[in-house]
Formats: C-alpha cells, structure tokens, sequence
C-alpha cells in the first residue's frame, strides 16, 4: 500500500508527458523535460499545465485493478451487486465485509489525497507567478479549488472527520489529526463559494473543465448533503454543524432554482442519448464530465465492469471486449431495482438501463450471434408476470441482470468495435442537469413540511416526461398515451418515491451509496435485497454509514488520538 508520505512527494512534481485523455485538446502537455514546482510554474502556459495536471490525477480513482476504489460508489446498494459471495474486493465491499486494511479503501483515500495535494502545489504557485493576467489566475485558481472541493466532499461523505490539509507539503505529517467533518464541509464550501463566483470560471462546458455551473452545482449538492444528514443524524459528526438543517435545505434550494432558471441546461429529448460516447462534452444536459478517451491507456476501463449478460464469449477470440454491450458482466443490477419502474413498457429507462436479455457469442470467432430473452433461462416458466423479473431469491435471475446503461455503440450486431477495455471513451458524467431537477424538489419537500409545491412537482414531471420518450415522428409521447405511467401528483409524490425516481434516473452514476447515507435510508432500501440470502450484505448500521479510516494511516500516525478509527472497526 502506497503511503501518505509517497504521495506528499509526488504531488510536487508535476509530470504530464504523454497526457492525454479526451478526444479534444484537453488533457494534452508535452513538455520537453520533468520539471519541480520551484522553476516550473513561471507564466499562464506552464500553470495551465499544472491544473490539466491535476484533473489528470482525478481518473485514477476509475481504474479497474486489484484494489479498485470506484467499486465503493457503486456496489452495496439496491442498484448493483457482485453476485458471487467469496474473497474477492468486489464482494468484500458489496457484502460490507471488509476491514480497515482493504485495499480498495486505502485506496480511495490515497488518491483523492493524491488530488489534493497537487491542487496544493498549484494554490501555492498562482499568486507568485508575474507573468499571468487576473483572469487567468482566478481561472486557474477556481479549477483546483473545484477539485480540491470535489475530492474533500468524496473523502467526507464516506470517512466522516478528515486529516485536512490546505498547503503545499513536501512530506506528509503524521501529526496531522482527523479535523472535524463540520471543518471539512466550512473548507468545501469555501473553495466552492470562490469558484463559482461571477467571473472566475466560464459558464459553458469545455471537455471537462470546472466550469461556472459546475460550481453552483456541487455547491448546491454539498448544502443538500449536510441538510440531509443533519437531519437523519445517522453518522455523529453532523449534529455538530452550526446551521440548522432548514438553513441548508435553503441555500440548496435557492442555487438550484438559479441553475434550472438562468444555466440554459436542459433535458435531452430522449434519455439514452444522454449516455452515447458520441454526445460527450456536447450534450446540453451535461454540467462536467470526468474525461477519457480511446488512446490507450487513458480510455475507462469501469464501464466494461457492466455489461449485458452474455454465454459463449472467447477473451482469445476477443468477446464481449469487441462487442457493442458485452461488457466483462463482473457486476450485475439487482432484480427488485427493476421494480422500482412503474411502467415497464412507457418507462424507456427500464429497458436501456437494465435490458433482460442474454446475448451469446461463437466461442471460436468472439462474434456475437443471437440475443434472447432471460426469462426461460431464469427458470420463469408461462407468461411471466413484472413481478417475476423482481425477484432477489431466484439465483438465476440474479446472474442473468446486467447493468447496460453504458455502451460502446448502437447494436449488439456492432462487431468488432473499436473500444475493447482499456481504450472505452465513456465520460463521467458526474454532474447533469436531471439530478438538478431532482435535488431541487428534495429540498422544497423538506422545506414544505414533507410535501413539494407546483415548482418541486414540475421538476420532477419533466423527468417523468422525459422517460416516455418520443414517438416514430419525434414528438415527446403524452401521458394520456402511457396509461401506468402518469405524471406525479403532490400527494403521490413521497419522498421514498422521490428516492425511487433518484435511482431510476441516476442509477449507476455513482451517486447512490450517497444517497442512501446521507438521508440515513440504507436499512430500507436494502430491505428486500437482504430478505434473499443469495445477495444479502452485512450492513450494519452502527458502522457502515462509514468507511473504517484505513490501517496503514492509523498504524502511521504519531498523534494517535487524533488519528483515531470510526465506531465499530
């Protein structure tokens, strides 16, 4: 395991030969040699590089390997699951049966650190450098400070207290306590609050720059969270916030009333376009994207961790890695999410994002041949009902659930493709306009006594719209033509249904164990699942609302109170 002390002296050298991750000029510095910090950053070219530099720190936390970081945002919830129970990280995490020594926790920890401390290096060479315009200091200041917000609100939604660290450091000090989470969000929103001042960043999307809205967005996000959990007052460290939960709930809904009124961000038409590899850094739903591209390495490689089910497949031939939605199929939705869509049929996200299919290849060849229906595979027998799909104890139809919300062309005839593995261009869309939408009527709800107004309820029918799709002429499907599948009411509109359209709209975008933490709703949402013994976790709610600080930190450090474990580990 990689220690602090390593990471400290690498965030001072900035090396960005060969970077290059998008299919623009983004992400792209050659120079000549490695410089330091100390005769580096000299003039608005040579920072510009030590902020693309930073954002180039940012995709480690997506790379598939032995101690995969990303699999603590996506396994473990009602969404997805790692369908086999063994040794294996993906099981030990959706299973919640790992320890503090887990590889992957240490991992996330160290590289959003890793993040961290090159925004540092660059917050400590901007104001020096003579030859630069304001403008383009503040810019360069605003990314980083974005960043470094981004990576703090990762850490502290899933540790809790931090260790924080706001100036450049050479080597790591293991005196250095755990701060309070209430110090780490007064930082967030301070280095939110700068970026998105008028001025500072655009206000248009440019291949995976922080941008304007971005901010506002984040912004918006980390006052929602601290309201949220304030209020389920599941993890100790909120109640010691200052503002009441009412307060936050308010500075979340005022800056999302500002993006839906004045960002000009929208909803795409049709949801799935959302998601194509060819509608990336160019969609008008999309606020900021992580950003990969197909030149090797610097493609993705999480998205092919999903995938349609599929039989046959040869790696020698090359299989799902050549195939439009064969992915590595290693993670698989769970069938009660299915549930969670009211309408199969009208709801054109069910199909896209969990399609119930098997797709088989020649075994000799790699090519795919045919696609077929799971439901006789799964033992369903007749004419099976909806609600034969949902269920979690039938352990064929768990193995046959994929997660296709990801994909690498337009047909599963496509055959070869391009993006194999290592090379996939899918984005991170880690902000977008939908989840804007959704976020604005949870805080009117919570500011309303439980109940959203027209303005709430108008957002989130504009989702549920959305999600009819359009007919063969292009015009949006009406709700009188989807009967099932109407639009909320103010009544029928719960927030355990506002929730459910949460995960019907962003499943697997990474955000769900947010979630469920932070409005304190594990338990419930994880209530059928654990009902099935084939997938059933081991949350345990005195702990797991929490990762566990990891071991190789706490055997490191020389304050050892101050760099104490989370309850439970």
């Amino acid at each position: 395991m990689k220690s602090m002390n390593k990471i400290y002296k690498w965030a001072i050298v900035p090396l960005f030969a060969g970077v290059f991750l998008s299919s623009c000029d983004f992400l792209q510095e050659n120079p000549d040699s490695v410089y330091t910090d100390k005769n580096y950053y000299v003039d608005t070219k040579t920072l510009k590089a030590g902020v693309v530099g930073v954002y180039s720190k940012i995709i480690n936390l997506y790379v598939i390997n032995t101690d995969t970081p990303i699999f603590l945002t996506m396994l473990g919830t009602d969404e997805l699951c790692y369908r086999t129970a063994n040794t294996n990280v993906r099981s030990a995490v959706d299973r919640y049966t790992y320890t503090s020594s887990e590889g992957c926790i240490g991992e996330f920890w160290a590289r959003y650190y890793y993040v961290i401390g090159q925004a540092n290096v660059i917050l400590d060479a901007a104001p020096k450098i003579t030859d630069i315009t304001e403008k383009d200091r503040n810019q360069c200041i605003g990314e980083v400070r974005f960043l470094r917000a981004w990576s703090y609100f990762q850490l502290v939604q899933m540790f809790g207290d931090l260790p924080l660290i706001v100036n450049k450091t050479v080597e790591f000090d293991y005196t250095v306590p755990r701060s309070p989470l209430a110090d780490v969000y007064k930082l967030i929103i301070e280095d939110l609050e700068f970026a998105s001042a008028d001025g500072v960043l655009p206000t248009e999307i440019s291949d995976g720059h922080a941008n304007h809205w971005a901010a506002k967005t984040l912004l918006a996000k980390v006052y929602l969270t601290m309201a949220s959990a304030k209020k389920a007052a599941k993890v100790e460290g909120y109640a010691r916030i200052a503002e009441s939960s009412e307060d936050l709930y308010g500075k979340a809904y005022r800056l999302l009333g500002e993006i839906i009124d004045n960002s000009g961000r929208d909803l795409l038409p049709e949801y799935e376009d959302v998601f194509k590899i060819e509608n990336k850094n160019t969609n008008k739903e999309s606020i900021w994207e992580i950003q990969f591209s197909a030149t090797e390495p610097y493609g993705t490689q999480w998205s092919k961790e999903m995938g349609l089910a599929n039989a046959g497949y040869s790696q020698t031939a090359g299989g799902w890695r050549y195939c439009c939605l064969g992915g590595q199929y290693a993670i698989n939705s769970i069938p009660s999410f299915r549930g969670y869509y009211k309408h199969w049929t009208y709801d054109k996200r069910k199909n896209w994002n969990v399609m119930d299919s098997l797709l088989r290849y020649n075994a000799k060849t790699g090519e795919p041949t045919k696609i077929e229906p799971i439901s006789a595979l799964s033992g369903i027998k007749g004419t099976p009902a909806e609600t034969d799909y949902t269920l979690n104890n039938n352990t064929k139809l768990v193995n046959y659930s994929s997660a296709t919300k990801y994909r690498w062309g337009d047909s599963w005839r496509d055959y070869p493709m391009q993006y194999i593995y290592s090379n996939c261009p899918n984005n991170i869309i880690a902000l977008r306009f939908a989840d804007v939408l959704l976020m604005y009527a949870e805080a009117e709800m919570a500011l309303n006594g439980g109940k959203v107004k027209s303005t709430g309820l108008n957002a989130v029918n504009r989702i549920v719209q959305r999600a009819r799709g359009l007919n063969d002429s292009g015009v949006p499907i009406t709700e009188t033509e989807t009967p099932g599948f109407e639009n909320y009411t103010i009544e029928s509109l719960t927030f355990e249904e506002l929730m459910k359209e949460r995960s019907r709209e962003l499943c697997f975008e990474f955000w769900r164990r947010h979630d469920l933490a932070r409005t304190g709703m594990f338990e419930h949402f994880l209530k059928a699942r654990n009902e099935a013994n084939n997938i059933k976790t081991n949350f345990d709610p005195k702990k797991n609302y929490l990762l566990p600080v990891p071991q190789y930190e706490i055997d490191n450090s020389e304050n050892k109170a101050g760099m104490y474990q989370n309850p439970g580990y």
